[in-house]
């Protein structure tokens, strides 16, 4: 190679170190650009918290600082605290805000909060005697009464069923007068540490007055969607909230508040001082026609297979041989549903909404079964069979879906004893009591039934009467204004819907009826 060519060669590497030596230095000097601008951002971070901030993998995980950073959703869980005590549970709305806000007392909304539920509660009155409680009922709610009213079923209907516009009159006018909803476990429970059943203390505003709500055979019965009038289901819809459905004649569904859960929802959810710590209702239900709307009974609609899936706890149980089994199957049962095992789906899908809501559940026996014509009202003693097995047939067809129930309400309100108390020699209600009911509710109609026992059946009993607020009872409390049947919960001149046939089945009228006139002259 020439002189010249070795030159050249030279050169370029020469060329190449300084290029390296440059890209170095402009690495180190931006390194050192970015520790700078880092150790400025820390030294003011430092100074803002006292030099203790942590390191980078000292930093809470998003999880800790859901409860901690600075952008806890105070508004939100304030609300949810102020709707729980707007419902008197005052200690449960302090306990939730601290849970949910660790940091709470260097909060001044929060501590203003805490301050006024503890002011509140020291205001409550203890109720002055929970004999005096009173207890309603209602059936499944006439959403169409143009159709319900114009059926063959009109009688038993305008006789037994409220309306819509009925039961939220119903609803305002109790509201208005300072009622509130209280669970029967707010009026007595077994008490854990003595093991009997004792009355407890209800504590609310003065002025307010606690009361039971319950509806009957919330089923949506075959009879009712043939008939037409009524919603045929509840559902929970796309916003978690229960509400009806309706199936109209062109295939389609209507989704809305028809019946007495969706609408005492939506009111106790714009007035939720109607309700003492979250109480709603209870629902009693049968089981033959399946519930909530939902053909779920293997007896009534199952298959062969279906039927044999559950054929021990249905018979087996009961001691009855084959022949007699399947003819006590065969005549319990309805139609056909290809669809049992999604329907019993569904229905504990709504079940269990309902229950979260606050909302209660009760036997009304399977086949809507008079109890008391079972039993001999003198001494208690059970005279058929029928009545363990309408029991047992409950449990496993319907306590399987909603879950277990210590509250009984007797179809037709029929109650298993007299007025006396229930005792340990009373056969019907010692078997009642060892299925686990704690809770029994007949009709009685007056303003007020409640009887507790402490030692009954071993832990003892509740029981209450219930007033029917239907069509019967409020065009006789108009008919007969001098009994005072239901002055004390509403007016029932401006509740009665006048859409009703006159005269309602069942009310004998006075001389002063002349067909129209709902009121009485000079009232």
């Amino acid at each position: 190679m020439s002189n010249k060519g070795k030159s050249k060669k030279k050169n370029d590497r020469q060329k190449i170190v300084l290029i390296v030596i440059l890209a170095i230095l402009i690495i180190a000097l931006i390194g050192a650009l970015v520790f700078l601008i880092l150790k400025d951002r820390k030294d003011k971070k430092d100074a803002q918290t006292g030099g203790n901030a942590p390191s980078v993998s000292e930093q809470p995980s998003s999880e800790e600082e859901s409860t901690t950073a600075p952008n806890v959703d105070y508004e939100g869980i304030l609300k949810e605290a102020e709707i729980t005590a707007a419902m008197y549970d005052y200690e449960g709305a302090i306990n939730y805000v601290k849970e949910k806000l660790p940091e709470w007392n260097t909060v001044e909304a929060v501590n203003t909060f805490i301050a006024q539920c503890e002011d509140n509660k020291s205001k409550l009155v203890k109720w002055a005697d929970n004999t005096k409680i009173t207890h309603i009922f209602f059936h499944t709610l006439i959403q169409d009464c143009s159709v319900a009213f114009g059926s063959n079923s009109k009688d038993n209907y305008n006789q037994v069923m409220t309306t819509i516009d009925e039961f939220n009159a119903i609803l305002q006018q109790m509201y208005d007068r300072g009622y509130v909803l209280v669970k029967l476990s707010d009026i007595a429970s077994i008490n854990p540490a003595t093991g009997k059943m004792e009355y407890n203390p209800i504590y609310l505003p003065a002025g307010k007055t606690p009361f039971v709500l319950s509806q009957d055979d919330v089923c949506y019965y075959e009879y009712m969607n043939e008939d037409g009038g009524f919603a045929q289901r509840l559902i929970v819809d796309a916003n978690g909230k229960i509400m009806n459905e309706k199936d109209n004649a062109d295939g389609t569904k209507t989704v809305g508040a028809f019946d007495v859960a969706p609408l005492l929802d939506q009111f106790v959810e714009q007035h939720p001082d109607f309700s003492y710590h979250g109480a709603k209702g209870i629902l009693a239900l049968t089981g033959y026609n399946g519930i909530l709307g939902y053909r779920t009974s293997y007896i009534g609609y199952g298959t062969e297979a279906d039927l044999k899936s559950v054929w021990d706890e249905l018979f087996n149980a009961g001691g009855y041989n084959s022949d007699t089994a399947v003819s006590l199957a065969k005549g319990a049962h309805y139609y056909d549903n290809p669809n049992l095992a999604e329907d019993r789906k569904k229905a504990k899908q709504v079940a269990d909404a309902l229950k979260a809501g606050g909302w209660e559940f009760a036997s009304h026996t399977w086949g809507h079964m008079n109890m008391g014509g079972s039993v001999d009202s003198s001494s208690g003693r059970i005279k058929n069979d029928r009545f363990k097995r309408d029991s047992t047939w409950w449990d496993v067809e319907v306590g399987s879906i909603v879950g277990d129930t210590n509250i009984i309400i007797f179809a037709f309100g029929a109650d298993i004893f007299n007025w006396k108390q229930y005792t340990d020699s009373n056969d019907a209600y010692m078997y009642l009591k060892s299925m686990g009911f704690d809770y029994f509710c007949n009709v009685d109609s007056s303003q007020y039934f409640v009887q507790m026992n402490e030692n009954a059946g071993g832990d003892g009993y509740l029981r209450q009467g219930r007033r029917n607020l239907d069509g019967q009872l409020m065009f006789k409390a108009l008919m007969y204004p001098e009994q005072h049947l239901l002055d004390d919960i509403i007016d029932v001149k401006t509740v009665f819907d006048k859409v009703r046939p006159l005269p309602v089945v069942g009310v004998e009228v006075p001389d002063w009826f002349d067909g129209t006139n709902l009121i009485k002259p000079g009232n």
